[in-house]
């Protein structure tokens, strides 16, 4: 039999420039560097994050798949829109994944892993009381790629991925660069919770996380009501 053949340097280096491309791109559209409507082409994001067109075009193909950016035909390509009718569907699909996610990581982290969720909780504690929002904004990513490992899951991790980043974006539109006390403390709770292995109490904390993140959009679409 055959053995199968090793991806040559050049594949590799360009499956590396692609995602490269890919993360400094969807950090730019989930913080909202590139906002909704933004129109961008391959030649000028190319030039901005110094990498070739070949990995810039198919890092903006796969943005497109999971709907970030929007391609029309004969007209670019745009960062698409963000609605709160959209966010209530990407929180619904969210939802029993994200608890799967937590519940399975709380039950299935290693030693390791757990003094690492201890350690970001008192962090994120820390960063809510001096209000420090890039501090807990590498936090809240240290705590989302933690969980995604722990919880021995390739499949929910993956899909995981792309509801993060457009719950990301979403979070940016509406609290901006400030922290939510209420979010923070959340988050805290799920960590603690993966931290001492105890499943229910994970899911319990992330169903509150979630009912918090859905009253956003669900505010925004509430019927205006005029005092007579």
């Amino acid at each position: 039999m055959r053995r199968p053949r090793k991806p040559s340097p050049k594949r590799n280096d360009l499956a590396n420039l692609t995602e490269h491309a890919y993360r400094e791109l969807e950090e730019m559209i989930a913080t909202l560097a590139l906002a909704p409507g933004t129109v961008v082409s391959e030649a000028a994001l190319s030039k901005q994050l110094g990498i070739g067109r070949t990995p810039v075009r198919e890092a903006m193909q796969r943005l497109a798949r999971e709907r970030l950016l929007q391609i029309l035909p004969r007209r670019g390509c745009i960062v698409a829109d963000s609605r709160p009718d959209e966010e209530l569907n990407v929180i619904e699909a969210r939802r029993p994944i994200e608890i799967l996610v937590v519940r399975t990581a709380a039950i299935r982290a290693n030693t390791e892993e757990r003094q690492a969720f201890e350690r970001i909780a008192n962090a994120m504690a820390s960063s809510l009381a001096s209000e420090d929002f890039n501090g807990f904004a590498r936090l809240d990513a240290e705590f989302n790629d933690l969980c995604l490992a722990a919880c021995r899951n390739p499949i929910a991790a993956s899909m995981m991925q792309l509801i993060t980043t457009l719950n990301r974006r979403y979070w940016f539109m509406h609290h901006g660069r400030t922290l939510p006390g209420e979010g923070v403390e959340h988050h805290v709770e799920i960590a603690r919770a993966i931290a001492r292995g105890d499943a229910e109490a994970a899911a319990g904390a992330a169903g509150r996380l979630l009912d918090y993140i859905e009253s956003w959009p669900r505010k925004m679409l509430a019927p205006v009501r005029f005092s007579q």
